[in-house]
């Protein structure tokens, strides 16, 4: 961050991002959103030798159609939410706050950042939930020159909370909420009606870089994170029922070289994601007290995804070129279930960066991607599965073993005549998904703001 931009800038902006898929490609994330937002940033330079950056956001906006995911944050928690079949749209807020100061002292490099974001996500008609996140993390790193290269390390700590409630106000509708375990399982013993649960989580993450001196060379990164969630249930003394544990591992290694004519870059690399969660055996409660028996790991996901990008740039255009193989599988111990899912996919993007004049400058891009199915397979005890879990199950399946085609492109404007203290910009985006089954998805991105 010390050398991340040129000059000192304050960027006031409100956007607002859009998506609409035409059917559900996965039920828990519902159909789309639309999310409104403002917010500002600022990167300073104290001396020539230290800067301070931060930034502070708010969004106020809806999800639609969300089914079997009564939690905010189901990308991190899953698969060990709250869940039920009538689900709903949900109202969702978000603050966020971030901010940072690095130093450079001889041949070193030192900084430290830190982040909070509040998230509240709810619903105002039955099934009524509310998941309230608070979210921490705290980075700090240490980077020295050493020969021709900077050499770093970061470490980072997260600490997380999130209250996940539903209520049911209509007598008729009321309903029990799912304890969901993995594949459509959920923890019979303790579903129903006990719908007040909180998570507790905690993480670390180290990442090791090697990064050129000079405008070219060989650089690497590596970085390998470790979370754990626990589920807890308010009615029953904080009882915990289960625990997530995710493992998260990158690799990236290659070579790049910028001048002022040309840009060229042929980078490897590798990601690695692991989801493992525990089932607590609980006993016989003596008074307000459950004892804990033993933790049975019933849930498993391997997540790899390995590819190589080619990148070239000369004057005014890049190319990206990046092509890579994608490996999915999802297992529930007993009574056996499993999904599993291969791609391979490419994609090329475009990019014209130009300055037309002292007062305005363009950037336009274009993308377009293919990502085919290889190979998929499920295992499911249909026999004993209620329709609407069949129905849950099945219907992700046929979106996860289908082939994709993506189309994006996008501008940004910025005007700033060399007589004004103050820059206005204007950003557009949008992006195509068509699916094999016949089904699309549409997204819009639109930004508008100063910079001073």
């Amino acid at each position: 961050m010390t050398h991340a931009y040129l000059k000192p800038f304050t960027e006031l902006s409100i956007q607002t991002d859009y998506r609409h898929q035409s059917d559900a490609f996965r039920v828990e994330e519902g159909t789309g959103f639309l999310l409104p937002e403002i917010s500002a940033s600022s990167y300073v330079r104290l001396t020539p030798s230290s800067v301070v950056w931060g930034k502070a956001a708010y969004a106020n906006g809806q999800h639609d159609n969300k089914v079997y995911n009564n939690v905010a944050d189901w990308d991190l928690l899953y698969p060990d939410v709250i869940a039920d079949s009538i689900g709903g749209d949900s109202k969702r807020e978000r603050y966020l706050f971030s901010g940072g100061y690095a130093a450079e002292k001889g041949l070193w490099m030192l900084g430290g950042e830190l982040k909070f974001r509040a998230e509240q996500e709810y619903r105002t008609y039955d099934p009524r939930m509310r998941g309230i996140v608070s979210d921490l993390s705290l980075k700090a790193g240490a980077a020295r020159k050493m020969g021709a290269y900077h050499v770093g390390l970061s470490l980072e700590g997260n600490i997380y909370r999130q209250t996940a409630d539903v209520d049911f106000y209509g007598e008729a509708n009321g309903m029990g909420e799912l304890q969901m375990t993995g594949l459509g399982t959920s923890y019979v013993r303790f579903s129903g009606s006990n719908r007040d649960i909180f998570y507790e989580g905690k993480g670390a993450a180290l990442a090791f870089d090697v990064q050129p001196v000079s405008h070219g060379g060989w650089q690497a990164h590596f970085s390998h994170a470790i979370h754990q969630y626990k589920r807890l249930s308010d009615e029953y003394n904080s009882l915990p029922l289960t625990t997530l544990y995710r493992q998260q591992t990158s690799l990236t290694f290659g070579w790049r070289r910028q001048s002022a004519k040309n840009e060229k870059a042929l980078l490897l690399y590798a990601a690695y994601d692991k989801r493992a969660s525990d089932e607590h055996v609980v006993g016989t409660s003596s008074g307000q007290d459950y004892p804990i028996l033993m933790a049975l790991t019933m849930y498993h996901q391997h997540r790899w995804d390995v590819g190589a990008t080619a990148l070239y740039g000369c004057g005014d255009w890049h190319l990206q070129l990046k092509a890579g193989y994608l490996s999915h599988r999802e297992s529930y111990e007993y009574v056996e279930r499993k999904v599993e899912y291969a791609r391979v996919y490419g994609e090329l993007t475009a990019q014209w960066l130009k300055t037309l004049n002292d007062d305005w400058s363009l950037n336009i891009y274009a993308k377009g991607g293919y990502a085919a199915n290889l190979s998929h397979k499920i295992v499911m005890p249909y026999a004993n599965m209620s329709v609407s879990i069949r129905d849950y199950v099945n219907h992700n399946y046929k979106y996860q073993k289908a082939s994709y085609t993506q189309m994006q492109a996008g501008a940004r404007a910025d005007y700033k005549p060399q007589t004004w203290a103050v820059g206005m910009f204007g950003e557009v985006g949008s992006a195509w998904q068509f699916c094999s089954v016949g089904e699309h998805e549409a997204n819009l991105h639109l930004s508008l703001g100063i910079i001073f």
